[in-house]
């Protein structure tokens, strides 16, 4: 049974079931000022109908603590938050839940506008003790009461608590008293039969004795009448006893305290409301709109739900399900503002049996509350009210996931489930991508051709960073001929000292350089004295660790003693590497090529800050000649900051730790970038990483891809359950490949058999973060798995909405109705109310 409230002139009239679907028959037509004192007086009265109080106090109840008095509130005048999902049921109902429905009070809607149907979230299901506050009154009445209602301040505290017994005081007279029981009982049937009254035998535990006592009465002077007559009769030895006698109880209670003595226990627990708007109700000293009813459940803790409309209910999903400040773009937030209204209104009633319509974490949708409310998700909740998506003229069933990976899955795929049709597998990019337009960056170089270092490497890039940083000359010797010569001792000084003096400004610097530098064995040795220190070195490596190093190498014995701690230390730091065929020529000349570019190599690895990096945003005014600053919004952490870039910078492209220079480049947003800003504040040098996951529109995920590797002995352990006695686990191996490329099937093979797991259910044993993964494996010297390693993209089961991917639709001009019926198939918006 639930209530319906018409607003316009306070009726409450009951009806049957809840409807198809949400309805209009909820006439908020009062203005706000009315309605809020309407709503607690109307609440006061639905609680109290048919419903006794049993009065108990608690052990823990202060003596005076004084009893709720019957008042009725003086309300104030009201001022102006990727979860598994069960398979969509087509025929299932929904609309308002069997509550009454709460009117919009708060200052994100318009005056006089509803904030939808009531809902019920629970907040907590398991709370021992809990606190309750609200910076203005707020009001307490127990649930089922005779509308017994308190106005509060301050903050109380509720546990739950055993309840003591109550008693009272009567009193009897004692007859007789007897060691046998059977000499009692004859007594007993005499007396009974005499005078016609209540017979208890009553066993003394201190004596073991059997009492005989008869009568009840509430006084001593009424049990004196009945001792007058038994002495007549001639049992002198009778007389009045006192006992106190049990009216039964004794079980778990919801007790509130607070100040001035407040005590109340209860049973079937408390409603609590907030007298203004303005001040709303907090939890746990976390604020929450509209009224909490707190109640004991079948496992003796508190469930604390919180009844408010929906769309105040969004106000708190919204941002708790899509960051609005790392997307930021409104039909992003708008498309999961749709969806969000859309699956509260399809699940309402899951928890129907525990009292409340849906949880607020992530077994259904993550609700946290106005502290979670912001103005870009608040505008997109505004903006939507009432839009709803249906399929056929039914609410669908909108699942949600994080990140899809670049395709979602059908759902039949993903939970073993008939197929659904507006959630089918969809590409997650934009059809004749948009975001390419404009987006194409031109560089410069200052050398013509690819030069490669004596180690086999690409020094293009060392080469002119070193040129930008200042460590070598902007000469025009600074060519083919120049690079491919022998490094000179005053070259040699002066590129050290610049080198040093970026990466290492406190260190002093060393003396002039020796002719040896020339060579290759004594340029490292004076390059890493002065860049590293000779006292590092000595306390790095010992004369052992030299030989360890060098008489591995072919040509080690012919290092010159001086310089073999030197070549030692760079070999086991990673900063110098011998010739692939596993010699060091140390007598050959030094190429001032191969001189620079490890002097760059080494600056880097002791001041890495030297580039700046973060993910690209946009490029204004690159494309246009009469723009003479164009600009590049780059992104790191939360923070974006946009910088003044070169019409020329020095640009590479970065693939798998190669650099190659490049003379353009398309970007579509979100690549990885490194930059060196000059002393003018401009870019004029640019390394970009093209997305690991392509042109998908939800590259900008930071899970857009992932490494897990599991021992095969925690896999086998993870997937005890699920695979049951299969012997020892040998090996997984993918058993079906959805349309998305996710494992929907996997296959456990054991020693004693193997069987077929669903992917999905699999992913959530081993915690990964998707299904959309290709599996490697590690194996021990006698060719068993040792390990599994799961490489992934995306994160959560893959269905319906792509979270991520809705933000990079917005970013390419997409509204969210587009980006809505992209990923539900079929689908129509329109108002459920």
């Amino acid at each position: 049974m639930s209530l319906r409230v018409n607003w316009s002139n306070f009726r409450i009239s009951k009806i049957s079931a809840r409807p198809a679907r949400p309805t209009k028959t909820i006439g908020f037509t009062v203005s706000r000022t009315h309605i809020f004192p309407a709503l607690i007086l109307i609440l006061v009265l639905a609680s109290a109908s048919g419903c006794t109080r049993r009065r108990a106090t608690a052990k823990a109840a202060p003596a005076s603590a004084p009893t709720l008095k019957v008042s009725k509130p003086a309300p104030k005048p009201a001022a102006k938050a990727p979860a598994e999902q069960p398979a969509p049921d087509e025929t299932a109902k929904s609309g308002q839940p069997a509550v009454p429905s709460l009117p919009q009070f708060t200052e994100v809607f318009p005056p006089g506008t509803p904030a939808g149907p009531s809902i019920r979230i629970g907040l907590t299901t398991a709370a021992a003790e809990l606190r309750i506050s609200c910076a203005g009154d707020y009001y307490l009445w127990e649930k089922g009461s005779e509308a017994n209602t308190q106005t509060l301040q301050g903050e109380v505290q509720l546990r739950v608590e055993q309840q003591v017994e109550a008693s009272f005081n009567l009193f009897r007279i004692q007859v007789g008293s007897f060691a046998r029981q059977e000499l009692a009982e004859e007594m007993g049937k005499e007396l009974e039969s005499r005078f016609s009254v209540t017979v208890r035998i009553r066993k003394n535990p201190a004596t073991g004795t059997h009492q005989v006592r008869i009568g009840e009465f509430s006084s001593r002077d009424e049990a004196r009448n009945l001792l007058t007559t038994l002495k007549d009769a001639g049992f002198k030895d009778a007389f009045v006893v006192q006992e106190t006698v049990s009216e039964g109880g004794g079980g778990l209670v919801v007790a509130v305290r607070g100040s001035q003595n407040l005590y109340c226990s209860s049973q079937t627990g408390f409603v609590f409301a907030p007298a203004s708007p303005d001040k709303p109700l907090t939890l746990n000293g976390r604020p929450y709109r509209g009224v909490f009813e707190v109640v004991m459940n079948p496992s003796w803790r508190m469930t604390v739900i919180n009844q408010l409309g929906i769309e105040e209910y969004l106000l708190g999903v919204v941002p708790a399900e899509i960051s609005p400040t790392q997307y930021p773009e409104f039909a992003a937030l708008a498309a999961q503002a749709i969806a969000a209204r859309t699956y509260a209104l399809k699940n309402m009633g899951r928890f129907k049996s525990e009292g409340y319509d849906l949880s607020a974490d992530t077994r259904t949708q993550v609700y946290d509350g106005i502290a979670a409310e912001t103005p870009a998700t608040n505008e997109a909740v505004l903006k939507t009210f009432g839009l709803a998506i249906y399929y056929r003229d039914k609410l669908i069933d909108a699942m949600y996931t994080s990140t899809c990976g670049g395709r979602t899955e059908d759902f039949a795929n993903v939970f073993d489930a008939p197929p659904v049709p507006y959630l089918q597998s969809v590409f997650c990019a934009v059809e004749g991508n948009q975001e390419n337009n404009g987006n194409v960056l031109e560089g410069k170089h200052a050398l013509e051709r690819i030069l490669v270092t004596d180690e086999g490497r690409v020094a293009n890039r060392n080469l002119e960073l070193a040129l930008v940083l200042g460590i070598v000359e902007n000469n025009p010797k600074l060519s083919l001929d120049f690079l491919e010569g022998t490094i000179q001792p005053a070259e040699a000084a002066r590129w050290m000292r610049n080198a040093v003096k970026i990466a290492q400004p406190t260190r002093p610097l060393e003396h002039a350089v020796p002719q040896e530098a020339q060579t290759r064995a004594g340029f490292l040795h004076y390059a890493a004295t002065s860049f590293f220190g000779a006292d590092e070195i000595q306390r790095t490596i010992s004369p052992s660790d030299a030989v360890y190093y060098l008489d591995n190498l072919r040509d080690g014995h012919e290092v010159p003693e001086f310089a073999r701690p030197a070549l030692a230390y760079l070999m086991q730091r990673g900063l110098w590497q011998p010739y692939s065929d596993n010699t060091v020529r140390p007598k050959d000349p030094m190429r001032r090529l191969d001189a620079i570019f490890l002097l760059l190599q080494w600056v880097e690895s002791a001041k890495p800050e030297i580039l700046r990096r973060g993910t690209f945003v946009s490029l204004t005014g690159f494309a246009s000649e009469e723009n003479p600053d164009p600009t590049l919004s780059i992104k790191w952490g939360n923070r974006t900051q946009e910088f003044p870039l070169s019409r020329q910078p020095y640009l590479y492209r970065l693939d798998a730790g190669r650099y190659t220079p490049v003379d353009s480049l398309k970007i579509i947003g979100n690549e990885k970038i490194a930059f060196h800003v000059n002393s003018g504040g401009i870019i004029d040098f640019l390394e970009v990483e093209l997305n690991p996951t392509g042109a998908s529109s939800d590259r900008y995920s930071p899970v857009a891809t992932w490494d897990v590797t599991l021992s095969r002995s925690a896999v086998a352990e993870k997937l005890r359950s699920l695979s049951g006695d299969i012997g020892e686990l040998r090996d997984l191996r993918p058993a079906r490949i959805g349309n998305s490329g996710r494992v929907v099937q996997i296959e456990v093979i054991g020693s004693k058999k193997s069987v077929v797991l669903n992917g999905y259910r699999v992913r959530n044993a081993l915690g990964l973060r998707d299904t959309l993964f290709t599996l490697t494996r590690q194996h021990n010297p006698d060719g068993s798995v040792a390990s599994f390693r799961f490489h992934g993209r995306g994160w959560g089961h893959g269905v319906g909405l792509c979270q991520v991917g809705a933000y990079g639709m917005a970013r390419a001009g997409r509204s969210y109705e587009e980006i809505l019926k992209t990923y539900y198939q079929g689908v129509e918006i329109r108002r459920a109310y």
